[in-house]
């Protein structure tokens, strides 16, 4: 299995005090700080497509008792002290927030994640981070984006346990998130998106 770039190893508490002054943002893996910037894909497809899933999920959830949350906000299983940083993440009331820190920073019942792939990071995103965002319990929906066409993968949690994988293709295709019960067209999330010439057929 491949392995994250880490730095020196440190307690959880350790962790939290050295997260709350950084400048910078890191994730916790097994006593290990991970540095989230050397493995994401900071460019131009990579930031409008996570704004475009804040924005629209956003909007779709007006009025409802949950909400969607920047990649400010980590993300914890009760079971596991591993800290994760998704690119969204939707949680709803009550919020329960890590109490190891005070700051509210680390939500522990996400309902739904999404992350947007990137080279750098899609091994990643699709087996290190899918095994730890499993363990949180309400955790029910999982969501890969590519940057390079227009392609989202759910992995939805159904009531036996049972993980459904669906991927949505096309820029005519709507993505179904089965935990939030809405449905979002492909051309709003990728909006603005510029392909590279190879991919502009599966546009």
């Amino acid at each position: 299995m491949p392995s994250e770039p880490v730095r020196r190893r440190m307690t959880v508490q350790e962790y939290l005090e050295f997260e709350r002054t950084s400048p910078e943002k890191h994730d916790y893996v097994d006593g290990f700080i991970v540095d989230v910037r050397s493995m994401a894909g900071n460019n131009f497809n990579h930031s409008l497509i996570v704004m475009n899933w804040g924005g629209e999920i956003r909007a779709r959830l007006k009025g409802k008792p949950c909400f969607a949350f920047d990649s400010n906000l980590k993300v914890r299983s009760k079971r596991i002290a591993r800290y994760r940083y998704p690119d969204v993440s939707v949680a709803c009331e009550p919020f329960e927030f890590d109490p190891a820190e005070k700051s509210q920073t680390t939500l522990m019942n996400p309902k739904l994640i999404v992350e947007v792939l990137s080279d750098s990071t899609e091994r990643t995103d699709a087996s290190f981070k899918l095994l730890d965002y499993v363990a949180i319990d309400s955790f029910r929906e999982y969501v890969l984006t590519s940057q390079h066409e227009p392609l989202v993968i759910t992995f939805f949690r159904e009531d036996d346990g049972r993980w459904i994988f669906t991927p949505f293709r096309g820029m005519e295709s709507s993505v179904k998130l089965q935990s939030l019960d809405m449905e979002i067209p492909l051309r709003d999330l990728y909006a603005g998106v510029v392909f590279s010439p190879e991919t502009e057929t599966s546009k």
